[in-house]
């Protein structure tokens, strides 16, 4: 079980588009702010996920990804997160799962607040990499992190104080 930091153009999001919670992120960007340490993302591996992609969802990756070449991580869990870092100009510390121990690990790190506990500890890898093709043939359209918190400012759909923070 790795841990990395990452930008926010090396991620891509989950389409949750805008995000749910405004007071959920107010919270995280304060944090970020001040230097507090928010709980880690967790991330899947592009070559991974990609196997278990149908060819529908397949042929809109591939477009998506010959744009954004250096997007390597899916997220499975943390649009606050990644939203309010990438306002505050911070790196994404993530924690990749590459192999179901990593999740188990992962699970231990809850008790910590390093983890959140989440529906993607109850998964193992091959499952959460399922959930994200079915999520994305519901939603069948990619974003960077960096591309999701950009149309977020330029469609005003963060509280106002946050609009001009990210350049």
């Amino acid at each position: 079980m790795n841990q990395i930091e990452l930008n926010p153009s090396q991620i891509i999001t989950l389409n949750d588009y805008p995000i749910y919670d405004n007071n959920i992120l107010t919270e995280y960007f304060n944090k970020c702010k001040i230097g507090n340490e928010i709980p880690l993302v967790p991330v899947l591996m592009k070559k991974i996920v990609k196997k278990y992609f149908d060819e529908k969802i397949i042929k809109i990756f591939d477009k998506f990804e010959e744009k954004n070449p250096s997007a390597e991580y899916f997220m499975i869990d943390g649009s606050h997160r990644t939203t309010a870092l990438t306002l505050a100009d911070c790196k994404i510390t993530t924690i990749i799962y590459e192999k179901d121990e990593d999740i188990i690990e992962a699970k231990k790190l809850v008790a910590t607040g390093r983890i959140i506990k989440n529906g993607t500890l109850d998964h193992t890898l091959k499952e959460n990499c399922e959930i994200l093709n079915k999520h994305f043939n519901e939603k069948p359209y990619f974003m960077t992190v960096e591309q999701k918190t950009k149309k977020m400012i330029k469609e005003k759909k963060l509280p106002e104080y946050m609009l001009g923070t990210y350049q």
